[in-house]
């Protein structure tokens, strides 16, 4: 079902310095702080293509990425091929490591079976990024894509060394190996050939990838695959152990009252007091809730108790979740904006990855009420990408970011994947 081929990358040369200076997270979480400073960074970094500054900030990013490659500090690959990608970092339980490859991937209509999202996307976010890459003709971010099949990528690296290795400032280690050997890239593109692709990450570069696909068909009468007809794309495989999503908490400046809240919840719902808002922490942080048992935890500022409220099955609890369909019920924040802060916009709450954060901000009282979510269920996310459903915004959140600038992928004739 899903196309994977291999491309020729343009990737960073050694004259443009350190790689670990010149790639960049995704553009939707860079603040502006974090972009001058990777702006600082280096003349080459790749913020200045995902971010582009000025009065004609696109074309100003073309400008360079032809600029670089004129200078040397951008190559392409002689041949085509893909790379594998580790990522390690650390986790409440201790080290991890997930595993990923780069690939061509064939651009599909998002109800077509095959590329799957699971988040609505903004009109906004795809006007800018169209903008992009009708400047620079090139896809300069991949999308993170999800295959429910192992790919056993460790395997095929052990043997060889790494064309890039280094540490980022959060701490997180990135390796990099190319894979070219036709036997070895036709395995895997047939072990994906049967598979969908789940999107983690990136709902808007694919939606504005397809549109720029359609609006190159349309001027385009040459017959034949052309490279717009393919995406950058991370794929990792759902079974991977570093596979890992982060729970995001709820803050609000100003919230309804403790009893205005749990009054109605009372005899429907299990209703659990913790006198320490860091025990509370600990449940709610300790996994995934089972499945058809919802929960999130309430701490607010300066009260005696905090609460974990959850579905009992056969309770009644359910009843106010009934309305939505059925892979929706299961979740969390399904939960908690249905049922235990029902009416509250989804603009009036902040967010944070971090639980110590979300209860350091009760704290201080920048937040009167913090909701405390589990980490989501992978399980969850394909489920309801299969249904054709979304889930609620700001429902996942993949970790670690895959990396801006490990490598480009051009969509003009002559880029031959």
């Amino acid at each position: 079902m899903a196309r994977i081929e291999p491309f020729r990358a343009l990737r960073y040369t050694a004259a443009a310095g350190p790689l670990a200076d010149l790639i960049a997270p995704p553009y939707d979480v860079i603040d502006e702080p974090e972009r001058a400073r990777l702006a600082a960074s280096s003349p080459a970094n790749a913020i200045h293509l995902e971010l582009p500054r000025g009065e004609r900030p696109y074309e100003t990013a073309a400008a360079l990425l032809s600029r670089w490659q004129k200078d040397g500090w951008l190559a392409v690959d002689r041949e085509p091929g893909v790379l594998l990608y580790a990522q390690t970092f650390a986790t409440e339980r201790g080290s991890a490591e997930r595993w990923g490859v780069l690939v061509a991937l064939q651009l599909e209509p998002l109800d077509g079976g095959v590329v799957l999202p699971h988040e609505r996307t903004l009109a906004a976010p795809k006007a800018d990024r169209l903008s992009l890459i009708r400047a620079c003709r090139t896809n300069l971010s991949p999308i993170f894509g999800m295959v429910d099949v192992p790919l056993d990528l460790a395997g095929q690296a052990v043997a060889a060394e790494p064309i890039a290795s280094f540490e980022d400032r959060a701490g997180i280690g990135h390796r990099l190996w190319r894979l070219a050997e036709p036997t070895a890239v036709a395995r895997l593109r047939d072990r994906i050939a049967a598979e969908q692709v789940f999107i983690a990450d990136g709902h808007h570069r694919y939606e504005t990838a397809l549109a720029y696909r359609d609006e190159r068909r349309a001027a385009d009468a040459a017959p034949g695959s052309k490279p717009y007809d393919f995406v950058l794309a991370y794929l990792c495989s759902t079974r991977d152990p570093g596979l890992v999503v982060l729970p995001t908490h709820r803050l609000l400046a100003g919230a309804p009252g403790d009893e205005e809240i749990l009054a109605p919840l009372r005899g429907k719902l299990a209703l659990e007091s913790f006198t320490d808002p860091a025990a509370l922490a600990r449940a709610i942080a300790s996994g995934p809730s089972p499945a058809g048992r919802p929960r999130v935890g309430l701490v607010r500022r300066g009260a005696a108790a905090s609460w974990q409220i959850a579905v009992e099955p056969g309770s009644g609890g359910e009843r106010g979740l009934a309305a939505l369909p059925a892979p929706l019920r299961s979740l969390d924040v399904s939960l908690l904006h249905e049922v235990v802060l029902p009416g509250i916009a989804a603009d009036r709450f902040s967010y944070t990855h971090d639980v110590r954060e979300a209860l350091a901000a009760v704290a201080s009282g920048s937040a009167e009420l913090a909701a405390l979510v589990p980490p989501p269920r992978v399980e969850d996310v394909l489920a309801i990408s299969r249904a054709g459903l979304t889930m609620p915004q700001k429902s996942t959140y993949f970790h670690p970011k895959v990396l801006t600038g490990l490598a480009f992928h051009r969509l003009d004739d002559g880029a031959e994947r």
